[in-house]
């Protein structure tokens, strides 16, 4: 298997592209959603790198203009390959190559990807607007490249807009009323409602009989399992955990049943629409969602 596949591989397609990409991710599954994206802003030529090693050796004969770096590569080393970009192991003409960092975790770890050097930040699961708006700012709006003793990288001093509001609530989240959920647990919940929503897109597309898909599937009600896990959010466990069990268990053995699956997602939906203080009304979905799962499992078997 070649370290990297070119996403347009002709003479012809590469001559005529716009701007070149290096997407470095060892799942193959976010490549290729992360590449539909890109081609939806326009005349791209992608390339791809599975681990930090291919990733270091195809930027010298694919001339990127930008580098989408998975912070999971390599078992979590995605920080280690930006440092080892920026220290110059990729040569001296690819120190100030526009970085973009992609994370599945909350906005704690934006400051350490910036300490290390990356040009912008954005949480899985994003949108095709989001990853574009992204390349636009690294492109147009590129800052001063640092370069001294304790950093190098672009200048993480954002620039400050004339008109900001400089008064006392400076948060984006900031709320009076005091039973409102933290911003992390606000943000994470957003994220589950969107996993949701990518889970509903995967469903609506399966086959009969297609494999690729059911792994897909599967593998995205796993990390919103694991998401759930991260927020130890008991009663969101629980009903991540129940859908990623059934369609694990039985996705390769029968088709599934959307009526199960549907119920589940929309249970999510509510237990991430729901603060975390209405404790009682979170159980009653939770409870809820065991009824109308053993519901429709009978019906199927009758």
């Amino acid at each position: 298997m070649p370290a990297v596949v070119t996403g347009m591989p002709t003479d012809d397609a590469a001559e005529q592209a716009v701007l070149r990409i290096l997407v470095a991710d060892g799942s193959a599954f976010q490549r290729r959603l992360t590449t539909e994206m890109l081609r939806a802003g326009g005349r791209v030529q992608i390339d791809y790198a599975e681990n930090i090693g291919q990733c270091l050796m195809a930027l010298s004969y694919c001339q990127p203009d930008v580098l989408i770096a998975d912070w999971d590569i390599d078992e979590g080393s995605g920080l280690t390959l930006v440092k080892r970009i920026r220290a110059g192991e990729a040569g001296a003409a690819f120190r100030k190559l526009a970085i973009i960092m992609v994370a599945p975790h909350t906005a704690n770890d934006i400051q350490r990807a910036r300490n290390v050097g990356i040009d912008e930040f954005v949480l899985r699961p994003f949108s095709t607007q989001t990853i574009l708006k992204r390349i636009a700012e690294v492109r147009a709006n590129r800052r001063d490249f640092v370069e001294s003793t304790r950093y190098v990288g672009p200048c993480r001093r954002r620039r400050a807009t004339a008109d900001a509001y400089d008064g006392p609530r400076r948060r984006l989240f900031d709320s009076n009323d005091k039973n409102a959920d933290a911003p992390d647990v606000q943000i994470r919940k957003g994220l589950a409602r969107m996993y949701c929503e990518r889970i509903g897109v995967l469903l609506r597309a399966l086959t009969p009989g297609d494999a690729v898909a059911v792994r897909d599937l599967c593998l995205t009600c796993g990390q919103l399992s694991a998401l759930a896990g991260d927020m130890k959010d008991r009663l969101l466990m629980s009903a991540c955990s129940s859908l990623f069990s059934y369609i694990k268990g039985v996705g390769a053995e029968a088709p599934l049943n959307t009526g199960v699956v549907q119920a589940h997602l929309d249970s999510i939906v509510q237990l991430a629409e729901l603060p975390n203080h209405q404790v009682e009304i979170r159980q009653t979905v939770t409870q809820q969602l065991t009824v109308m799962v053993t519901k429709k499992l009978r019906q199927a078997a009758a």
